[in-house]
């Protein structure tokens, strides 16, 4: 079955309307995970997700489902209809708008940082991240042992964690805020895909928006801070992209090893490689 037919079904189940009903219209770009498309029901546009092969175990389905109902008071993201937490199937209204990925100008850093300001003194209490624990987790699903350099890598970031930033107060953070998951509605800017939510370092959501140029995460850090960020706090910000491009590299890697560069047509083990080379980039600017 192809995937634009078990879109459909899904949207049938879901709504329980006729096939007639239903335009499965398109696909969204991007994502490791998932399998994402616009979808009409009677006229009326939702999102349905679906968890691509190899997705379940990076994500939590459980905890991302109660994060949704944590953070739906707050109105910065879609209005959830349906949510399958064993299939990982999720339905939500779809935002018109265009991603930040498409269309970013210079205003667009305020409008990011007030979102993630409200976010982030949400006061929501969520599960922890688990920075650690995860980037174990994720190892673990690699049949081959991760490179030396990656070790070297990592064993440095976790020195580094535990001496520096192990004790820092952490609030509700949205996990992937890159570009591609904000989207300039007609209303108001929005935050979607809250897989990778959790209890962090508010940094670690800013480094994330650095996702296609790290120099947006820079320059995002001080407009949230609303004054020139301080050589530490960059050195923060750096700290935790290159967590997150440790962390890419592994799923990368992961997904390379289950068949998905082949099936996809997507050089996942280019992509690893390309996440290492910036983890030991990003390395050489901390360590001074």
């Amino acid at each position: 079955m192809s995937i634009e037919k078990e879109m459909l079904e899904i949207a049938k189940n879901v709504f329980n309307v006729e096939e007639d009903k239903i335009v499965v219209e398109s696909r969204f770009k991007g994502g490791m995970s998932n399998y994402t498309f616009k979808v009409l029901v009677n006229g009326e546009p939702f999102t349905i997700r679906k968890i691509g092969e190899g997705g379940e175990p990076i994500i939590n389905l459980q905890t991302e489902k109660q994060h949704l109902d944590l953070i739906a008071p707050l109105g910065i993201s879609s209005e959830i209809v349906y949510f399958d937490t064993k299939s990982g199937i999720k339905v939500s209204k779809y935002i018109e708008g265009t991603p930040l990925s498409q269309e970013f100008s210079e205003d667009d850093y305020k409008g990011v940082a007030d979102t993630l300001h409200k976010l982030h003194h949400s006061n929501i209490k969520g599960a922890d991240y688990d920075l650690k624990n995860r980037l174990r987790r994720y190892e673990k699903l690699l049949k081959e042992t991760p490179s030396h350099d990656y070790h070297m890598l990592k064993m440095f970031w976790l020195k580094m964690y535990d001496e520096e930033f192990s004790s820092i107060n952490k609030v509700f953070c949205h996990g992937d805020a890159q570009r591609s998951n904000f989207v300039k509605g007609t209303d108001k800017l929005y935050l979607l895909d809250w897989e990778f939510t959790g209890m962090n370092d508010p940094f670690y959501d800013i480094a994330s928006f650095g996702n296609i140029n790290f120099d947006d995460a820079e320059k995002l850090l001080s407009i949230y801070l609303d004054r020139p960020a301080q050589e530490e706090e960059l050195r923060r910000l750096r700290f935790y992209r290159m967590y997150q491009v440790l962390q890419w590299h592994i799923v990368a890697t992961y997904k390379h090893e289950i068949g998905l560069s082949e099936k996809l047509h997507l050089d996942f083990q280019m992509i690893a490689d390309k996440y290492l080379k910036f983890a030991a980039t990003l390395f050489e600017k901390i360590k001074g």
